[in-house]
């Protein structure tokens, strides 16, 4: 998901949309700025930069998250069933998540039984009814356990600045013969919104064969590519309301007054409408690989 470009006068690249300004708010009292939002949103790690945006945008929308992030739970059981393709005799006993979120990916890793999990997040708080050891902070910087059999991720890496690191971070927690089963965005991601003059991005969208290429030596190839997620909408309106249910801000600099959000949802509508309404299109990317 393109993190969070929250002005302090509140007039970002929301500010238009209807409950922008209230979420905003929201989100400033519950990073520290007031009693009420301190006790109203989980503490948010002490991180500056992408990590830091990416976190208090994810927290502000944690609520709504679950049930509008209909591509990403898509992603998820895809990746799951990519690895399980690619591994089908494989029984991990030990199984670390990065970016576990509302629980996508988490949902099927438990039906793998593992002796132990081990779930990392930025912002997400701990899972209701998941036993697992809890390890919040960025995945670039946070002790990952070692020795895991498996190490997954969904949608999450093309929030880090440094996609390198993290991957190398992975790999080095996997055991020989282990897996690595992570999920991204690909440069094509919302090619409606980059066809209205959208330039907001992820920093690090990545195709599957540029996920491939992350791996140090020592690793074979099980899957790797990309999938295109079509969601409909009764209309423009309904997809920005969706970008912003999912902590993503899909048109930065973009929308500032009434009459940009007027004239952003009229040319969305007048391209992309049909007898479906309109579409915004996840491009993911995917690899799986196992360790020699």
């Amino acid at each position: 998901m393109t993190g969070p470009a929250a002005s302090k006068d509140g007039k970002g690249p929301f500010a238009a949309v209807p409950g922008y300004a209230a979420d905003l708010r929201r989100d400033r009292q519950g990073a520290g700025h007031g009693e009420e939002g301190a006790r109203s949103l989980p503490p948010l790690p002490d991180a500056a930069g992408t990590a830091g945006r990416v976190a208090r945008s994810f927290a502000r929308g944690m609520a709504s998250y679950d049930g509008a992030a209909l591509a990403q739970r898509r992603i998820a059981a895809r990746l799951f069933a990519a690895y399980r393709r690619a591994a089908p005799g494989h029984r991990p006993a030990r199984v670390l998540e990065a970016g576990y979120g509302s629980g996508h990916l988490t949902r099927h890793l438990l039906g793998l039984r593992p002796a132990r999990l081990w779930l990392n997040d930025l912002a997400a708080p701990d899972l209701a009814g998941v036993a697992a050891d809890y390890l919040p902070g960025d995945v670039a910087a946070v002790a990952l356990p070692g020795a895991v059999d498996l190490a997954a991720s969904a949608s999450m890496i093309q929030w880090v600045a440094d996609p390198g690191l993290v991957m190398a971070r992975l790999c080095a927690a996997v055991a020989p013969a282990g897996w690595l089963a992570i999920s991204s965005f690909a440069p094509g991601h919302f090619p409606e919104l980059r066809g209205l003059g959208s330039r907001a991005a992820a920093p690090s969208y990545l195709s599957g064969a540029q996920l491939a290429a992350l791996l140090p030596p020592g690793w074979q190839v099980g899957g790797a590519g990309e999938w295109r997620i079509v969601l409909h909408f009764p209309g423009a309106l309904e997809v920005l309301r969706h970008l912003r249910a999912t902590g993503v801000n899909g048109c930065a600099g973009q929308i500032r007054s009434p009459g940009a959000l007027r004239d952003f949802l009229a040319r969305y509508e007048a391209r992309h409408g049909g007898a479906r309404g309109v579409p915004l299109t996840y491009v993911a990317s995917w690899l799986v690989a196992r360790k020699d």
